[in-house]
């Protein structure tokens, strides 16, 4: 029985490798795949994630037989460890301090890395998982790797000290508890999805399953079972992926939160069953395909730098204008394919060599097979782009700006807006912002939730029942507006927490509260609405307060751009709102604009649904506005009378508003952009190409794809710059203004017939005409990253 185990799993296993580089190819497909693409191929792209998975369990598979086939032989446990530190150490400690010494000075960097120790000492999974610090993009895929060391600095122990029959139960018990403390510790911590994926014991299963797997083969009579053992993982797979298909496997959700990690590591454990079972066979023979094979090889390698690999290239095609993500795809995978080799050739392949001095009888080599070769052009191609690329990169952050968090629609959708150019422009004057067909298909791939639900999120002017709530039992009149009809008989029917979405109170829209005020806590009230009834959409309108507080515009916009962020993040679309006029407070009223304008910002430079009801509600009685000076006014009929008397009123003219935003986003929701084509920025951001537009100018900077700074006669800083143009008719005075994150600083340039005409520190004014260029430089290279950018002319 021994033999006929040993006959399956003796050697090099050739399929493992194959297996391996197909898991890799769905990691760096995943991650270099375009977050605004739809249909079939980023749907596939998007369950790449599942690639780390199928790692664990050919890890586990692997180094438990290891432990299982060698437990009894002399030196056990320095053999064991030697070969793991020789495998891991070199290249993961040379990556982790290479990337703390290079970017250690950059504040960000240290607050979302925290302490090196948890890298040095294989905690890598703390800070993101159990601290929820954003974790810088190079650093992100450690947390896998901790999770392994974790698992087998103790996992020898266990082989050596209790038998086969002991371990299974052992084994058995970890697959079963897994879903157990995923299940507790989401109850504890709802609002932390990242905790069920990033936290060892709550993933302990996947990698278990694996060397439950390596104790069965070893304790069966495989020659006897062969067939049927293939038949039953053969039958486990499409139960596994009917399963992973009716959960979507989205990882935010209550149910693939506990029981969509065990869905996935059955699947896996099939896969690799089959694999080990049919070796050798024409069946497995495209695994031993030797290209693939080469990438299973340099899979180690691979998983480190692959997101070096991505800052590098997205750096190069922002230098070479290339605007189109799908096209970097190939060009990503050889730069990931070109380090890989470089670090397997100068660093591994010299360690791995000292593996001999611990090989055992049982186990002779611990890396039998050389690696094929590369070819020369791939290594030649790969090395001219990182050299092209190298220039003004940024390594230290996500190309798209965005922070990283990989579940479906988690986190990636912020950045993946702040496109260098192309972006659809909201301009001054429009009753809603346009929704194309480019714009249609982001949204599809970052809304998860409810179809039929919305949360509203704001203050007393969203909290108010003449708000939405009318819609769900009070006085409707449609007038003859009856092309929302539909739209309305759509979320009347949606569940809300056992409510309409227009009826329910919602935990985020509350009297005399800001934005901030909407995130704070832990969870906060706006993770509570989001969590309570999953919706797709978010209706979103606060500023009101922050004028009343006293906030400058800078304060409030960073709130309110966490906000944007947050949500999209957790995969509901924000539906945004320019906020109504004062009538109570002329000063407050007299900075309304500069607001919106910043609100205008955040919805364009996050391609978000925006609708302008400050401009909807001007030419109103009274403005719009109640007695109050602050809230709407309401119809005497309530605020849900859409007939021509009704719209004389704030609340009646908001929910029509609404309706419409409501109409238009369900719309793109389900195939059909209400907008062929929409205005879009022009240029590439660079002193011979810049972005363009019109007057008031509103946009998203980032200044990390920009340009060396020069010097245009007004002095030049050490960070990169970005350009824009307009082209006045008559002599105006041009007001910039750059809002930018905490800890961060810009330097604002105009400059009109090639001579600096002002500049300042975010902020500069200068009475120009004819073409003038503005020009946003961050300070040093640690201020480089996203800014907001409004230049008003008077």
């Amino acid at each position: 029985m021994a033999s006929r185990a040993s006959s399956l799993t003796r050697g090099f296993i050739d399929e493992l490798d194959g297996l391996r580089g197909i898991a890799i190819l769905m990691v760096m497909v995943h991650r270099f795949w375009p977050r605004t693409g739809i249909g079939v191929a980023a749907d596939v792209a998007g369950a790449g994630w599942i690639g780390v998975d199928l790692f664990f369990v050919i890890s586990g598979f692997l180094i438990a037989g290891i432990l299982l086939d060698t437990r009894d032989e002399p030196g056990y446990f320095r053999n064991f460890y030697a070969r793991r530190a020789l495998r891991i150490f070199p290249l993961y400690y040379v990556f982790v301090i290479g990337v703390f010494a290079a970017f250690w000075s950059n504040p960000g960097f240290r607050d979302g890395a925290g302490s090196p120790l948890w890298y040095l000492v294989h905690l890598g999974n703390v800070p993101e998982g159990l601290l929820d610090k954003p974790v810088p993009y190079w650093l992100a895929p450690v947390w896998s790797l901790a999770i392994e060391e974790q698992f087998y600095l103790t996992f020898p122990w266990l082989v050596r000290l209790v038998d086969r029959r002991r371990l299974t139960i052992v084994l058995v018990a970890m697959i079963g508890a897994a879903p157990v403390i995923r299940l507790v510790t989401m109850l504890a911590a709802p609002d932390h999805e990242r905790v069920q994926y990033l936290f060892t014991l709550c993933r302990i299963d996947t990698i278990a399953i694996g060397c439950l797997l390596a104790v069965i083969v070893r304790s069966i009579d495989v020659e006897r079972w062969r067939e049927r053992a293939k038949l039953a993982a053969f039958v486990a797979l499409p139960s596994v992926a009917v399963l992973a298909i009716a959960s979507r496997l989205d990882r935010t959700s209550a149910f693939d939160r506990v029981f969509g990690y065990s869905i996935v590591a059955v699947g896996c454990a099939s896969i690799v069953a089959l694999v080990v079972l049919s070796r050798g066979s024409r069946v497995t023979a495209p695994l031993r395909f030797r290209p693939l094979m080469y990438l299973g090889k340099l899979c180690f390698g691979l998983y480190l730098l692959h997101r070096p690999a991505d800052t590098l290239v997205s750096a190069a095609a922002a230098r070479l204008g290339i605007e189109r993500e799908l096209w970097l795809l190939p060009a990503k995978l050889v730069v990931a394919v070109a380090l890989a080799t470089l670090s397997w050739h100068l660093l591994e392949r010299p360690f791995l060599a000292l593996k001999r001095r611990f090989a055992t009888a049982q186990h002779p080599s611990a890396d039998a097979a050389p690696a094929p070769r590369a070819s020369w052009l791939l290594r030649v191609l790969g090395v001219s782009l990182v050299v092209a690329a190298c220039g003004g990169t940024d390594p230290g952050a996500r190309p798209d700006g965005g922070p990283d968090r990989d579940a479906a629609g988690q986190g990636d959708a912020p950045g993946d807006a702040a496109v260098a150019s192309g972006r659809v422009l909201y301009l001054d004057g429009a009753r809603h912002s346009p929704i194309t067909p480019a714009l249609a298909d982001r949204w599809r791939a970052i809304a998860t939730g409810e179809p039929a639900v919305f949360a509203k999120v704001g203050d007393s002017i969203t909290a108010s029942a003449e708000f939405l709530a009318c819609f769900d039992g009070g006085v409707v009149d449609l007038g003859g507006h009856t092309d929302v009809a539909p739209t309305l008989a759509y979320f009347l029917a949606g569940d809300a927490g056992g409510d309409s979405p227009f009826a329910r109170t919602s935990l985020a829209a509350v009297g005399g509260t800001t934005a901030r005020d909407a995130l704070a806590g832990n969870p906060s009230p706006f993770a509570q609405e989001l969590t309570a009834i999953a919706p797709q959409l978010a209706i979103v309108m606060f500023g009101t307060n922050e004028l009343r507080y006293g906030w400058t515009v800078d304060d409030a916009a960073i709130a309110l751009w966490t906000l944007v962020d947050d949500s999209l993040a957790r995969g509901v679309v924000p539906v945004m709102s320019t906020i109504p006029p004062n009538t109570g407070d002329a000063s407050a009223d007299a900075r309304i604009p500069a607001f919106n304008r910043a609100v205008r910002a955040i919805a364009q430079g996050r391609q978000v649904p925006l609708v302008d009801l400050h401009r909807a509600l001007e030419p109103l009685p009274q403005r719009g506005i109640s007695s109050d000076g602050i809230h709407p006014s309401v119809s005497p009929t309530g605020g849900c009378n859409l007939t021509a008397g009704g719209l004389a009123y704030g609340y009646d003219v908001r929910n029509l508003l609404t309706l419409e935003a409501l109409t238009r986003v369900r719309a793109a929701l389900s195939g059909d952009a209400p907008d062929a084509s929409a205005p879009a920025r022009t240029g590439s951001g660079r002193t011979d190409d810049p972005f363009r537009g019109a007057m008031p100018l509103v946009d998203l900077a980032d200044t990390r794809g920009g340009e060396e700074a020069i010097d245009h006669g007004c002095g030049a800083t050490t960070g990169h710059a970005v350009v824009y143009r307009v082209v006045l008719a008559a002599s105006r005075t041009l007001d910039v203004t750059v809002i930018a994150p905490p800890g961060r600083h810009a330097d604002v340039q105009i400059i009109a017939g090639g001579r600096c005409e002002a500049s300042g520190d975010a902020r500069a004014s200068a009475t120009v005409s004819g073409t003038v260029d503005i020009v946003v430089e961050a300070q040093s290279p640690s201020d480089d990253g996203e800014l907001l950018l409004v230049i008003d002319a008077r």
